[in-house]
C-alpha cells in the first residue's frame, strides 16, 4: 500500500494491484490548487469545500458519501478487479454532537491485510459505540488542527490509543496554505514520531512499536501538479 499525500486532509491510497482511492479532495479554502489525479473511488467525509472536491478527481471515479445517520457499508469493485468494503462510521465535526459544524464520517477499509481509518474532520474523541463499530485500526489518518473545528494534537494521541493504531498520520494542520487552522504538526509530542522527507510513504508491514509519520509543510512543495503514480 502506498499513501500519497495530496495536501491538507487529502490522500491518495494506491494498492499493489494499482487501484486508487482518493480521500477528501479539497476545492476551496486551501491556498493550493488540488493536483490532477485519477482514481477508481473517492471517499468524502463531509460537505465542507476543503474536503468535498470530488468533481476535481479524474477517471470517472465512484464517489462515496454517507447518506444515513447509521453505520453504512459499501462493497466496491475497482477497475483493477479488486473488491474493497468501505465502512462509513457516523461521527461529528465538533464536540457538541454536530450542533456547530455538522456531521462527519470516518471511513474504514482494509487493503492488503492492513486496516485503515481516515477520520475526516473528527471533532471529538471516540465514544464506546464508535470504537466497537471501528475496531482496532492499523493505520490511522486523523486531524490535529484543533481549535473549534477538529481534535487537536492531544486528542489525536488519545484516538490513536483508543484504536490501538501502530501507524498514525496527522493531517488538517496549520500551514501557510491553511492559515485558519489552530495547531501545527510540530505540537505533537510522541517518542515514535518520524518526519517524512517526501510526499508519499509505502506501508508493507506494521512496526513493532507505534509510530507517527508526519508529512511536514515542506513536502507540500514536492507534491506534483499532476500525480502520475
Amino acid at each position: 500500500m502506498k499513501i500519497i499525500y495530496l495536501g491538507h486532509s487529502s490522500v491518495l491510497i494506491k494498492t499493489a494491484k494499482g487501484s486508487k482511492i482518493v480521500i477528501d479532495p479539497y476545492n476551496l479554502k486551501v491556498n493550493r490548487k488540488f493536483p490532477l489525479v485519477e482514481a477508481d473511488i473517492v471517499l468524502v467525509s463531509h460537505g465542507h469545500p476543503d474536503h468535498n472536491g470530488a468533481f476535481l478527481v479524474k477517471g470517472n471515479p465512484k464517489v462515496l458519501r454517507r447518506t444515513t445517520d447509521f453505520l453504512s457499508s459499501f462493497e466496491m469493485k475497482t477497475d483493477k478487479g479488486e473488491v474493497i468494503e468501505f465502512i462509513a462510521v457516523p461521527t461529528f465535526h465538533d464536540n457538541f454532537e454536530g450542533r456547530k459544524y455538522g456531521p462527519n464520517t470516518i471511513w474504514v477499509f482494509t487493503i492488503e491485510g492492513i486496516k485503515v481509518a481516515h477520520c475526516g474532520d473528527l471533532g471529538h474523541i471516540l465514544k464506546e459505540n464508535q470504537l466497537k463499530e471501528i475496531g482496532i485500526v492499523d493505520v490511522l489518518i486523523a486531524p490535529v488542527g484543533g481549535g473549534e473545528y477538529t481534535i487537536g494534537p492531544k486528542e489525536f494521541l488519545i484516538v490513536m490509543e483508543q484504536l490501538k493504531s501502530m501507524i498514525a498520520i496527522p493531517v488538517h494542520y496549520k500551514t501557510s496554505f491553511t492559515p485558519w487552522i489552530h495547531s501545527s504538526v510540530d505540537e505533537i509530542n510522541f517518542p515514535g514520531k518520524e518526519i517524512l522527507e517526501d510526499y508519499w510513504i509505502e506501508i508493507r508491514t506494521l512496526p513493532q512499536l507505534p509510530k507517527i509519520f508526519v508529512f511536514p509543510e515542506s513536502v507540500w512543495s514536492k507534491i506534483p501538479e499532476q500525480i502520475d503514480e
